[in-house]
Order: C-alpha cells, then sequence, then structure tokens
C-alpha cells in the first residue's frame, strides 16, 4: 500500500476549516457595519452637506478587508485578513460635498465651444463619392 495522506486526513485542511468560519461569522458582522456606515454617511450629507472623513475611512478600510476575506475563503489566498495580519492601508480621497456638483457645472458651462462653420470642410472625412469621382468611375463605351 502506499504511503500517501488522504486529503480527508489533512490536518492543515481542517484548521483552515476552522478559521473559514471565523471569517464567514466576521464577514456577516463587516456587512452589517457598513450598512451603518452607509446610512449614517447618507444622512449627514442630507443635513450638513458633506460626508465624515473618518466614516469614509472606516468604509474604505472595511471594503478592502472584505475583499480579502472573500479571496481567503475562495482559496485565492493563503493569507488570513486582519486580525492576523495588518489592517488594509486605506488611500486619501476627496470626499463628497453637495457644493462639488455645482463646480463641474460651472466647468462645463466656461467651457469654449467651436461653431460648425468654424469646422474647414477639409477637416471632416467624406465616405460619400464625389460627383466628379463616379463619372471617372463608370465604364467608358
Amino acid at each position: 500500500m502506499s504511503d500517501k495522506k488522504l486529503p480527508l486526513t489533512n490536518c492543515n485542511t481542517w484548521i483552515r476549516l476552522a478559521y473559514m468560519l471565523l471569517f464567514g461569522i466576521l464577514l456577516m458582522a463587516a456587512r452589517l457595519v457598513i450598512s451603518l456606515v452607509v446610512v449614517v454617511q447618507f444622512l449627514l450629507v442630507l443635513i450638513i452637506g458633506s460626508d465624515n472623513e473618518n466614516l469614509r475611512n472606516l468604509g474604505q478600510g472595511l471594503g478592502k478587508w472584505v475583499y480579502q476575506t472573500v479571496l481567503f475563503l475562495t482559496f485565492n489566498s493563503e493569507d488570513k485578513p486582519f486580525p492576523f495580519d495588518e489592517w488594509p492601508t486605506v488611500e486619501t480621497a476627496s470626499g463628497y460635498s453637495v457644493n462639488s456638483d455645482d463646480d463641474e457645472v460651472e466647468e462645463v458651462e466656461d467651457a469654449e465651444y467651436v461653431e460648425a462653420e468654424e469646422v474647414a470642410d477639409d477637416d471632416v472625412p467624406s465616405f460619400t463619392a464625389d460627383e466628379s469621382d463616379s463619372e471617372t468611375d463608370q465604364p467608358q463605351k
């Protein structure tokens, strides 16, 4: 008989199952926290007019943690996420403000537009044959 062990008796696989159960529970808790962050951020934007930077950073960190956790749970990564590794780094992002939409509208209004008469006919390609070209393309009798 061979000395190979059955995959069923591999101790590392059973230990990984325990980690997977733990991270599955933590993932459900993270879903609740993300839902709370979404609701609170939305209410802050409605009431104050801008979002909270700390909540935005928490949401970004949780999103990256969820991604790392899903990679671990689906066997795409052997690295265990936080708390067995560092918390994901958060990149600074510009926040949302109710007034930021007005700035974008002003930029569009200030843009220079070129009138159709200013564009030369040579700049616009033509995909139809001119009458002079069609006369030369006809067979001679």
